[in-house]
Protein backbone atom coordinates (compact mmCIF):
# COMPACT_ATOMS: atom_id res chain seq x y z
CA UNK A 1 0.00 0.00 0.00
CA UNK A 2 1.19 3.82 -0.71
CA UNK A 3 1.22 6.17 2.06
CA UNK A 4 -1.07 8.66 -0.49
CA UNK A 5 -4.08 5.88 0.15
CA UNK A 6 -5.47 7.38 2.98
CA UNK A 7 -6.06 10.49 0.94
CA UNK A 8 -7.69 9.08 -1.69
CA UNK A 9 -9.79 7.16 0.14
CA UNK A 10 -11.10 10.60 2.43
CA UNK A 11 -12.10 12.14 -1.22
CA UNK A 12 -13.97 9.04 -2.49
CA UNK A 13 -16.21 8.61 0.89
CA UNK A 14 -15.73 12.07 2.96
CA UNK A 15 -14.47 14.54 0.44
CA UNK A 16 -16.86 17.23 2.37
CA UNK A 17 -15.76 16.19 6.14
CA UNK A 18 -12.92 18.28 7.98
CA UNK A 19 -9.69 16.67 7.37
CA UNK A 20 -7.02 19.00 9.14
CA UNK A 21 -8.29 22.01 11.71
CA UNK A 22 -5.21 24.12 12.62
CA UNK A 23 -6.14 27.33 14.47
CA UNK A 24 -8.83 29.12 12.22
CA UNK A 25 -7.68 26.74 9.08
CA UNK A 26 -10.28 23.96 9.00
CA UNK A 27 -10.01 22.49 5.17
CA UNK A 28 -11.93 19.26 3.92
CA UNK A 29 -10.37 16.20 2.86
CA UNK A 30 -11.31 17.47 -1.07
CA UNK A 31 -9.26 20.57 -0.47
CA UNK A 32 -6.33 18.89 0.95
CA UNK A 33 -6.30 16.78 -1.86
CA UNK A 34 -6.33 19.53 -4.13
CA UNK A 35 -2.93 21.61 -2.59
CA UNK A 36 -1.46 18.46 -2.32
CA UNK A 37 -1.52 17.62 -6.25
CA UNK A 38 -0.20 21.62 -6.78
CA UNK A 39 2.38 21.43 -3.97
CA UNK A 40 3.81 18.35 -5.95
CA UNK A 41 3.63 20.12 -8.75
CA UNK A 42 5.39 23.06 -7.60
CA UNK A 43 8.37 20.88 -5.64
CA UNK A 44 8.73 19.02 -8.96
CA UNK A 45 9.08 22.37 -10.51
CA UNK A 46 12.00 23.32 -7.96
CA UNK A 47 13.75 20.34 -8.96
CA UNK A 48 12.52 17.35 -6.40
CA UNK A 49 12.65 14.31 -8.33
CA UNK A 50 11.29 10.41 -7.18
CA UNK A 51 13.88 9.15 -4.37
CA UNK A 52 14.51 12.81 -3.67
CA UNK A 53 14.80 13.76 -0.19
CA UNK A 54 12.79 16.69 1.22
CA UNK A 55 13.31 17.46 4.66
CA UNK A 56 10.70 18.45 7.18
CA UNK A 57 12.08 20.86 9.74
CA UNK A 58 8.64 22.41 11.67
CA UNK A 59 6.55 21.85 14.11
CA UNK A 60 3.28 20.39 13.81
CA UNK A 61 0.91 21.88 11.85
CA UNK A 62 -1.52 21.10 8.54
CA UNK A 63 1.01 22.03 6.58
CA UNK A 64 3.00 19.43 7.94
CA UNK A 65 0.53 16.80 6.45
CA UNK A 66 0.27 18.36 3.29
CA UNK A 67 4.03 17.95 3.28
CA UNK A 68 4.11 14.86 3.85
CA UNK A 69 1.24 13.98 1.46
CA UNK A 70 2.89 16.22 -1.60
CA UNK A 71 6.48 14.58 -1.23
CA UNK A 72 4.81 11.00 -1.29
CA UNK A 73 2.53 12.26 -4.14
CA UNK A 74 5.75 12.89 -6.02
CA UNK A 75 8.06 9.87 -5.15
CA UNK A 76 9.59 11.57 -3.21
CA UNK A 77 11.21 10.65 0.49
CA UNK A 78 10.33 12.44 3.58
CA UNK A 79 13.11 13.23 6.39
CA UNK A 80 12.15 14.01 9.50
CA UNK A 81 14.44 16.72 11.34
CA UNK A 82 14.34 17.09 14.90
CA UNK A 83 12.81 21.17 15.83
CA UNK A 84 14.81 20.25 18.99
CA UNK A 85 18.37 19.77 17.63
CA UNK A 86 21.37 22.68 17.66
CA UNK A 87 22.34 23.89 14.18
CA UNK A 88 24.97 21.61 14.04
CA UNK A 89 22.99 18.73 13.91
CA UNK A 90 20.70 19.94 11.55
CA UNK A 91 23.67 21.00 8.78
CA UNK A 92 25.04 17.19 9.40
CA UNK A 93 21.59 15.77 8.85
CA UNK A 94 20.82 17.58 5.50
CA UNK A 95 24.70 16.90 4.42
CA UNK A 96 23.95 13.33 5.54
CA UNK A 97 21.07 12.73 2.94
CA UNK A 98 21.68 15.45 0.44
CA UNK A 99 18.63 17.02 0.91
CA UNK A 100 17.29 18.54 -2.06
CA UNK A 101 14.56 20.85 -0.76
CA UNK A 102 14.17 21.67 3.03
CA UNK A 103 10.63 23.10 4.46
CA UNK A 104 11.24 25.32 7.51
CA UNK A 105 8.69 27.29 9.62
CA UNK A 106 8.94 30.48 11.64
CA UNK A 107 10.56 29.24 14.90
CA UNK A 108 12.68 26.95 13.32
CA UNK A 109 14.85 29.25 10.63
CA UNK A 110 17.55 29.78 13.83
CA UNK A 111 18.31 26.05 13.06
CA UNK A 112 19.56 26.18 9.22
CA UNK A 113 22.03 29.43 9.62
CA UNK A 114 24.81 26.41 9.53
CA UNK A 115 23.65 25.27 6.04
CA UNK A 116 25.96 24.91 2.79
CA UNK A 117 24.34 26.46 -0.43
CA UNK A 118 22.35 23.52 -1.91
CA UNK A 119 18.40 22.50 -0.96
CA UNK A 120 15.82 24.43 -1.95
CA UNK A 121 14.35 26.47 1.63
CA UNK A 122 10.22 26.53 1.50
CA UNK A 123 9.13 28.96 4.01
CA UNK A 124 5.85 27.50 5.75
CA UNK A 125 5.35 30.21 8.29
CA UNK A 126 2.32 32.46 8.15
CA UNK A 127 4.40 35.64 7.56
CA UNK A 128 6.42 37.02 4.58
CA UNK A 129 8.87 34.44 3.34
CA UNK A 130 12.31 35.66 4.44
CA UNK A 131 15.01 36.42 2.00
CA UNK A 132 16.57 33.05 0.25
CA UNK A 133 13.26 31.02 0.48
CA UNK A 134 10.36 30.55 -1.30
CA UNK A 135 6.80 30.89 0.01
CA UNK A 136 5.07 27.84 0.89
CA UNK A 137 1.22 29.45 -0.36
CA UNK A 138 2.62 30.48 -3.13
CA UNK A 139 4.30 27.51 -4.66
CA UNK A 140 0.55 25.91 -3.95
CA UNK A 141 -1.09 28.71 -6.13
CA UNK A 142 1.58 28.72 -8.87
CA UNK A 143 2.04 24.92 -9.21
CA UNK A 144 0.64 22.65 -11.56
CA UNK A 145 -1.08 19.75 -10.49
CA UNK A 146 0.26 16.48 -11.12
CA UNK A 147 -0.77 13.25 -10.32
CA UNK A 148 -0.15 11.06 -7.51
CA UNK A 149 3.17 8.41 -8.86
CA UNK A 150 1.61 5.96 -6.13
CA UNK A 151 4.48 4.56 -5.20
CA UNK A 152 5.37 1.27 -5.02
CA UNK A 153 4.98 -0.41 -1.47
CA UNK A 154 9.01 -1.58 -1.37
CA UNK A 155 9.87 2.68 -2.55
CA UNK A 156 11.47 3.93 0.01
CA UNK A 157 9.65 6.35 1.93
CA UNK A 158 10.67 8.56 5.25
CA UNK A 159 14.24 8.61 6.87
CA UNK A 160 13.50 8.97 10.52
CA UNK A 161 16.17 9.71 12.37
CA UNK A 162 17.22 7.52 15.79
CA UNK A 163 20.25 7.28 17.58
CA UNK A 164 23.32 4.72 17.58
CA UNK A 165 25.25 3.11 19.75
CA UNK A 166 27.65 6.00 19.41
CA UNK A 167 25.23 8.33 20.40
CA UNK A 168 25.52 9.94 16.63
CA UNK A 169 21.99 10.10 14.88
CA UNK A 170 21.40 7.65 11.87
CA UNK A 171 18.65 7.52 9.35
CA UNK A 172 16.14 4.64 9.32
CA UNK A 173 14.94 3.86 6.03
CA UNK A 174 11.27 3.08 6.24
CA UNK A 175 9.07 2.13 2.93
CA UNK A 176 5.68 2.59 2.10
CA UNK A 177 5.13 -0.92 2.84
CA UNK A 178 7.11 -0.91 6.07
CA UNK A 179 4.96 2.08 7.64
CA UNK A 180 1.37 0.92 6.14
CA UNK A 181 1.83 -2.18 7.55
CA UNK A 182 2.37 -1.22 11.36
CA UNK A 183 -0.55 1.41 10.91
CA UNK A 184 -2.75 -1.26 9.90
CA UNK A 185 -1.08 -4.09 12.31
CA UNK A 186 -1.56 -1.73 15.15
CA UNK A 187 -5.23 -0.66 14.32
CA UNK A 188 -5.71 -4.42 13.83
CA UNK A 189 -4.38 -5.25 17.47
CA UNK A 190 -5.86 -2.22 19.41
CA UNK A 191 -7.99 0.13 19.14
CA UNK A 192 -5.70 3.21 18.77
CA UNK A 193 -7.88 5.20 16.21
CA UNK A 194 -11.45 6.05 16.14
CA UNK A 195 -13.44 5.12 12.84
CA UNK A 196 -15.11 8.83 11.59
CA UNK A 197 -13.30 10.36 15.07
CA UNK A 198 -10.73 12.90 15.33
CA UNK A 199 -7.53 12.68 16.58
CA UNK A 200 -5.11 15.69 18.63
CA UNK A 201 -2.01 15.29 17.11
CA UNK A 202 0.26 17.13 19.85
CA UNK A 203 3.55 14.94 20.11
CA UNK A 204 6.08 16.07 17.47
CA UNK A 205 5.45 14.90 14.57
CA UNK A 206 9.08 14.31 13.33
CA UNK A 207 8.66 11.03 15.90
CA UNK A 208 7.05 7.76 14.64
CA UNK A 209 4.48 7.31 17.04
CA UNK A 210 2.97 10.78 16.23
CA UNK A 211 3.02 10.54 13.07
CA UNK A 212 1.62 6.59 12.58
CA UNK A 213 -1.07 7.85 15.33
CA UNK A 214 -2.21 11.12 12.95
CA UNK A 215 -1.88 8.17 9.69
CA UNK A 216 -3.88 5.75 11.21
CA UNK A 217 -6.87 8.09 12.60
CA UNK A 218 -7.00 9.73 8.46
CA UNK A 219 -7.03 5.51 7.34
CA UNK A 220 -10.02 5.57 9.24
CA UNK A 221 -11.63 8.48 8.56
CA UNK A 222 -12.13 11.89 10.75
CA UNK A 223 -9.98 14.81 11.72
CA UNK A 224 -6.61 16.01 12.44
CA UNK A 225 -6.57 18.54 14.76
CA UNK A 226 -3.17 19.67 15.17
CA UNK A 227 -1.41 21.62 17.91
CA UNK A 228 1.32 23.40 17.06
CA UNK A 229 2.93 21.90 20.41
CA UNK A 230 2.44 20.76 23.59
CA UNK A 231 1.49 23.40 25.79
CA UNK A 232 -1.45 21.53 28.32
CA UNK A 233 -3.58 24.58 28.71
CA UNK A 234 -3.88 24.87 25.29
CA UNK A 235 -4.20 20.84 24.52
CA UNK A 236 -7.02 20.86 27.16
CA UNK A 237 -9.24 23.40 25.34
CA UNK A 238 -8.45 22.06 22.08
CA UNK A 239 -9.64 18.36 23.09
CA UNK A 240 -13.14 20.07 24.34
CA UNK A 241 -13.39 22.10 21.34
CA UNK A 242 -13.31 19.68 19.02
CA UNK A 243 -14.64 16.78 21.15
CA UNK A 244 -11.54 14.85 20.33
CA UNK A 245 -11.89 11.39 20.43
CA UNK A 246 -8.12 9.90 20.33
CA UNK A 247 -4.71 11.16 21.06
CA UNK A 248 -0.77 9.31 21.65
CA UNK A 249 1.24 10.99 24.55
CA UNK A 250 3.93 10.55 26.52
CA UNK A 251 3.89 9.63 30.22
CA UNK A 252 5.18 13.44 31.38
CA UNK A 253 2.41 15.01 28.83
CA UNK A 254 -0.73 13.20 30.59
CA UNK A 255 0.77 14.11 33.95
CA UNK A 256 1.15 17.68 32.73
CA UNK A 257 -2.31 17.24 31.77
CA UNK A 258 -4.23 16.22 34.36
CA UNK A 259 -2.53 18.38 37.19
CA UNK A 260 -2.89 21.82 35.15
CA UNK A 261 -4.77 24.00 37.13
CA UNK A 262 -7.59 24.13 33.87
CA UNK A 263 -7.63 20.11 33.91
CA UNK A 264 -10.83 20.23 36.65
CA UNK A 265 -12.93 22.41 35.03
CA UNK A 266 -11.83 21.00 30.89
CA UNK A 267 -14.50 18.97 28.81
CA UNK A 268 -12.12 15.55 28.47
CA UNK A 269 -15.46 13.01 27.89
CA UNK A 270 -15.32 12.93 24.69
CA UNK A 271 -11.91 10.86 25.09
CA UNK A 272 -11.97 6.91 23.75
CA UNK A 273 -8.56 5.85 23.62
CA UNK A 274 -4.97 7.12 24.82
CA UNK A 275 -2.16 5.72 23.25
CA UNK A 276 0.93 6.53 25.33
CA UNK A 277 4.75 5.35 25.08
CA UNK A 278 8.43 6.66 24.38
CA UNK A 279 9.39 6.57 27.77
CA UNK A 280 8.98 4.46 30.91
CA UNK A 281 5.75 5.17 32.66
CA UNK A 282 5.95 4.78 36.31
CA UNK A 283 3.20 3.08 37.76
CA UNK A 284 1.61 5.58 40.37
CA UNK A 285 1.88 8.16 36.99
CA UNK A 286 -0.25 6.02 35.35
CA UNK A 287 -2.94 5.19 38.23
CA UNK A 288 -3.16 8.52 38.55
CA UNK A 289 -3.94 9.25 34.64
CA UNK A 290 -6.31 6.01 34.19
CA UNK A 291 -8.35 7.98 36.95
CA UNK A 292 -8.43 11.74 35.59
CA UNK A 293 -9.70 10.14 32.23
CA UNK A 294 -12.42 7.24 33.71
CA UNK A 295 -13.39 7.17 29.70
CA UNK A 296 -10.51 6.36 27.63
CA UNK A 297 -8.90 3.14 27.08
CA UNK A 298 -5.37 3.22 27.97
CA UNK A 299 -2.93 1.51 25.12
CA UNK A 300 0.80 1.23 25.81
CA UNK A 301 3.17 1.04 22.77
CA UNK A 302 6.19 -0.65 22.85
CA UNK A 303 8.50 -0.02 19.87
CA UNK A 304 11.55 2.47 18.05
CA UNK A 305 12.21 4.19 15.13
CA UNK A 306 13.83 1.40 13.71
CA UNK A 307 10.11 -1.27 14.05
CA UNK A 308 7.72 2.01 13.55
CA UNK A 309 5.78 0.46 16.84
CA UNK A 310 5.36 -3.40 17.19
CA UNK A 311 3.53 -4.26 20.28
CA UNK A 312 0.66 -2.78 22.76
CA UNK A 313 -2.08 -3.42 25.00
CA UNK A 314 -5.60 -4.28 24.88
CA UNK A 315 -7.57 -2.01 27.10
CA UNK A 316 -8.81 -5.32 29.05
CA UNK A 317 -5.51 -6.19 29.83
CA UNK A 318 -4.66 -2.74 30.99
CA UNK A 319 -6.61 -1.77 34.46
CA UNK A 320 -5.52 -0.63 37.41
CA UNK A 321 -4.78 -3.36 40.09
CA UNK A 322 -4.39 -6.05 36.81
CA UNK A 323 -1.32 -8.18 36.87
CA UNK A 324 -0.16 -7.14 33.42
CA UNK A 325 -0.50 -3.18 34.55
CA UNK A 326 3.63 -3.01 33.94
CA UNK A 327 3.86 -5.46 30.79
CA UNK A 328 4.79 -3.52 27.22
CA UNK A 329 1.92 -5.59 26.09
CA UNK A 330 2.30 -8.56 23.27
CA UNK A 331 3.35 -8.68 19.65
CA UNK A 332 0.74 -6.84 17.25
CA UNK A 333 -0.78 -8.85 14.31
CA UNK A 334 2.20 -7.80 11.84
CA UNK A 335 5.37 -8.79 14.25
CA UNK A 336 6.88 -11.28 15.44
CA UNK A 337 8.83 -11.05 18.99
CA UNK A 338 11.42 -13.31 20.83
CA UNK A 339 13.63 -12.76 23.34
CA UNK A 340 17.23 -13.98 22.58
CA UNK A 341 20.44 -14.94 24.05
CA UNK A 342 23.50 -13.70 22.65
CA UNK A 343 23.15 -16.01 19.40
CA UNK A 344 19.64 -14.80 18.98
CA UNK A 345 18.50 -18.15 20.26
CA UNK A 346 15.38 -17.94 21.72
CA UNK A 347 15.36 -18.08 25.76
CA UNK A 348 12.71 -20.13 28.39
CA UNK A 349 9.61 -17.77 29.19
CA UNK A 350 10.76 -15.98 32.15
CA UNK A 351 14.09 -15.27 31.30
CA UNK A 352 15.67 -12.04 30.63
CA UNK A 353 17.08 -11.54 27.36
CA UNK A 354 17.22 -9.09 23.98
CA UNK A 355 13.79 -8.30 22.44
CA UNK A 356 14.07 -9.61 18.87
CA UNK A 357 11.96 -8.83 16.23
CA UNK A 358 11.02 -9.14 12.45
CA UNK A 359 8.47 -8.33 10.04
CA UNK A 360 6.79 -6.01 7.25
CA UNK A 361 7.13 -3.16 9.63
CA UNK A 362 11.25 -3.44 10.18
CA UNK A 363 13.37 -0.98 8.88
CA UNK A 364 15.28 -1.51 5.25
CA UNK A 365 18.33 -0.49 7.30
CA UNK A 366 19.62 2.75 7.89
CA UNK A 367 20.87 5.31 5.66
CA UNK A 368 24.15 5.04 4.18
CA UNK A 369 25.58 2.81 7.37
CA UNK A 370 25.85 -0.80 5.76
CA UNK A 371 28.05 -1.99 8.71
CA UNK A 372 25.35 -0.58 11.49
CA UNK A 373 22.48 -2.07 9.44
CA UNK A 374 23.82 -5.85 9.17
CA UNK A 375 24.74 -5.76 13.26
CA UNK A 376 20.80 -4.75 13.78
CA UNK A 377 19.95 -6.77 11.35
CA UNK A 378 21.68 -9.76 11.49
CA UNK A 379 20.35 -13.12 11.18
CA UNK A 380 17.00 -12.19 9.87
CA UNK A 381 15.88 -10.51 13.19
CA UNK A 382 16.14 -6.58 14.22
CA UNK A 383 18.27 -7.01 17.69
CA UNK A 384 16.47 -3.89 19.75
CA UNK A 385 19.19 -3.70 22.33
CA UNK A 386 15.80 -3.67 24.90
CA UNK A 387 16.54 -6.07 27.61
CA UNK A 388 12.81 -8.00 28.85
CA UNK A 389 11.22 -11.02 29.27
CA UNK A 390 8.35 -12.71 28.09
CA UNK A 391 5.63 -14.57 30.21
CA UNK A 392 3.51 -17.69 29.38
CA UNK A 393 0.77 -15.85 26.88
CA UNK A 394 3.36 -13.48 25.63
CA UNK A 395 3.38 -10.53 27.29
CA UNK A 396 6.72 -8.40 27.38
CA UNK A 397 8.31 -6.49 30.71
CA UNK A 398 10.96 -4.28 29.97
CA UNK A 399 13.82 -5.23 32.93
CA UNK A 400 16.00 -2.31 30.99
CA UNK A 401 17.50 -0.43 28.00
CA UNK A 402 21.05 -1.65 26.59
CA UNK A 403 23.32 0.84 25.33
CA UNK A 404 22.54 3.27 27.78
CA UNK A 405 19.79 5.08 26.25
CA UNK A 406 17.82 7.30 28.09
CA UNK A 407 13.97 8.36 27.52
CA UNK A 408 13.42 11.62 28.81
CA UNK A 409 10.09 13.35 27.55
CA UNK A 410 9.80 10.94 24.65
CA UNK A 411 13.37 12.37 23.75
CA UNK A 412 16.48 9.73 23.36
CA UNK A 413 19.58 10.46 24.95
CA UNK A 414 22.82 8.70 24.63
CA UNK A 415 24.98 8.57 27.34
CA UNK A 416 28.07 8.50 25.34
CA UNK A 417 26.89 11.98 23.60
CA UNK A 418 26.25 13.87 26.98
CA UNK A 419 29.96 12.64 28.51
CA UNK A 420 31.83 13.55 25.52
CA UNK A 421 29.82 17.37 25.50
CA UNK A 422 30.72 17.15 29.64
CA UNK A 423 34.01 15.54 29.22
CA UNK A 424 35.58 19.09 27.23
CA UNK A 425 35.10 20.70 30.23
CA UNK A 426 38.07 22.17 31.76
CA UNK A 427 36.61 21.52 35.77
CA UNK A 428 35.91 17.86 35.02
CA UNK A 429 38.23 14.92 35.12
CA UNK A 430 35.90 11.88 34.59
CA UNK A 431 32.12 12.00 34.73
CA UNK A 432 29.44 8.98 33.70
CA UNK A 433 25.66 9.88 32.32
CA UNK A 434 22.71 8.00 33.45
CA UNK A 435 19.03 8.08 33.45
CA UNK A 436 17.60 8.22 36.50
CA UNK A 437 13.57 7.75 37.55
CA UNK A 438 11.68 10.91 36.97
CA UNK A 439 8.19 11.41 37.42
CA UNK A 440 7.42 14.42 35.26
CA UNK A 441 9.96 13.46 32.28
CA UNK A 442 9.50 9.55 33.15
CA UNK A 443 14.13 9.73 32.80
CA UNK A 444 15.98 12.26 33.51
CA UNK A 445 19.57 12.89 32.86
CA UNK A 446 21.97 12.92 35.54
CA UNK A 447 25.30 13.31 35.41
CA UNK A 448 28.01 11.90 37.93
CA UNK A 449 31.67 13.96 38.10
CA UNK A 450 35.25 13.05 39.41
CA UNK A 451 35.95 16.93 39.51
CA UNK A 452 39.32 17.83 38.11
CA UNK A 453 41.89 18.85 41.08
CA UNK A 454 41.13 22.35 42.30
CA UNK A 455 38.55 22.82 40.35
CA UNK A 456 34.86 23.20 41.61
CA UNK A 457 31.56 22.63 39.37
CA UNK A 458 28.32 23.82 39.62
CA UNK A 459 25.04 22.23 37.49
CA UNK A 460 24.17 25.68 36.06
CA UNK A 461 27.71 25.57 34.17
CA UNK A 462 27.65 21.92 33.42
CA UNK A 463 24.26 22.98 31.56
CA UNK A 464 25.51 26.10 29.69
CA UNK A 465 28.35 23.92 28.55
CA UNK A 466 26.59 21.01 26.74
CA UNK A 467 24.12 23.54 25.43
CA UNK A 468 27.15 24.58 23.24
CA UNK A 469 27.17 21.76 21.00
CA UNK A 470 24.31 19.44 22.25
CA UNK A 471 20.40 20.52 22.15
CA UNK A 472 19.01 21.98 25.36
CA UNK A 473 16.82 18.41 26.34
CA UNK A 474 20.34 16.45 26.39
CA UNK A 475 21.54 18.42 29.17
CA UNK A 476 22.17 16.79 32.20
CA UNK A 477 19.26 18.49 34.53
CA UNK A 478 21.11 17.05 37.99
CA UNK A 479 24.91 16.52 38.99
CA UNK A 480 26.34 14.39 41.55
CA UNK A 481 30.19 14.73 42.74
CA UNK A 482 31.85 12.28 43.67
CA UNK A 483 35.64 11.55 43.80
CA UNK A 484 35.45 8.24 41.74
CA UNK A 485 33.32 6.31 39.97
CA UNK A 486 32.04 2.77 40.48
CA UNK A 487 34.16 0.61 37.98
CA UNK A 488 33.85 -3.15 37.16
CA UNK A 489 36.48 -6.34 37.79
CA UNK A 490 37.87 -4.53 34.63
CA UNK A 491 37.93 -0.88 35.30
CA UNK A 492 34.95 0.17 33.39
CA UNK A 493 32.33 2.34 34.66
CA UNK A 494 29.63 0.37 36.64
CA UNK A 495 26.53 2.31 35.37
CA UNK A 496 24.51 -0.76 36.82
CA UNK A 497 25.44 0.07 40.05
CA UNK A 498 25.04 4.22 39.76
CA UNK A 499 21.56 3.59 38.16
CA UNK A 500 20.97 1.15 41.29
CA UNK A 501 21.98 3.93 43.43
CA UNK A 502 19.29 5.81 42.05
CA UNK A 503 16.61 3.27 42.59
Amino acid sequence: MHLTHLLHKAVQQQPRRPLTVYGARERTAGQVAERVAHLAGALREQGVQPGDRVCILAFNSDRYFEALMATWWLGGVVTLLNCRWSPREVADAVADVGSRCILVDDDCMPLIAGLETGPVIVHVGDGPAPAGTVGYEDLIAAGPAVDDVRADGDTLAALIYTGGTTGTAKAAMHSHRSLSTSILGSMGYARSSEPDGSTLVMAPLFHIAALLGMMAQALVGGTLVFANRFEPGEVLRLLGRHRVTTMTSTPGMLQLLHTHPDFPTADTTSISTIVYGAAPMPEAVLTRAMAAFPNAQFVQGYGMTETAVIASLLGIDHRVGGPRLKSAGRATLHAQIIIGDEAGHEVPRGTVGEILTRGDNIMLGYWNRPGETAAALRGGWLHTGDLAYMDDEGYLFIVDRAKDMIITGGENVYSTEVENAICHHPAVLRCAVIGVPDEQWGERVHAIIVPAPGRSVTIEAIRAHVKTSLSGFKAPRTIELVEALATTATGKVDKRALRHHHT
